[in-house]
Order: structure tokens, then C-alpha cells, then sequence
């Protein structure tokens, strides 16, 4: 029998993030509104604030300081 996996919830969720970038359901340059999208997805700020750091690692999330987080825009 094999062992259960569990993997943190910020997995999950940028995986949704970043599927939503490649489908264009948030745009290059558009702002990230993050209390909506946790609404939105059922989740609280916390794993969307690390989902976000992993898609900034990525280079498909620029972290503005005091102003929030935006999709970048990326060349095809």
C-alpha cells in the first residue's frame, strides 16, 4: 500500500493561479485583488500570499512593496 501525499495548500492553489494565468483569466499587467480571489477560491490570505512568492520565483507574479502583486507581462 502506498503512503498518502498530502502537499501544502499553496501547491494547490498556485497551481490554480498559474492555470488561470495561461488561460488569460487574469491578465499580463493586471492587478491582483486578493481578497476577491480568496472569496473566490475558499481560502484565506495566507496560502495565496505563498502561492503568489512561488509564481514570483516563476517570473509570472511581480511584487510591488506596499502595493500588491501583479501578473507580469510575459513575451509569448
Amino acid at each position: 500500500m502506498m503512503p498518502i501525499i498530502q502537499k501544502p495548500l499553496y501547491i494547490d492553489v498556485s497551481e490554480q493561479l498559474r492555470e488561470m494565468i495561461y488561460q488569460r483569466q487574469l491578465m499580463p499587467g493586471d492587478w491582483i485583488d486578493e481578497m476577491s480571489l480568496c472569496e473566490q477560491i475558499g481560502i484565506s490570505r495566507t496560502p495565496l500570499r505563498e502561492a503568489l512568492k512561488v509564481l514570483h520565483a516563476e517570473g509570472l507574479i511581480e511584487i510591488v512593496p506596499r502595493r500588491g502583486s501583479r501578473v507580469s507581462v510575459l513575451d509569448e
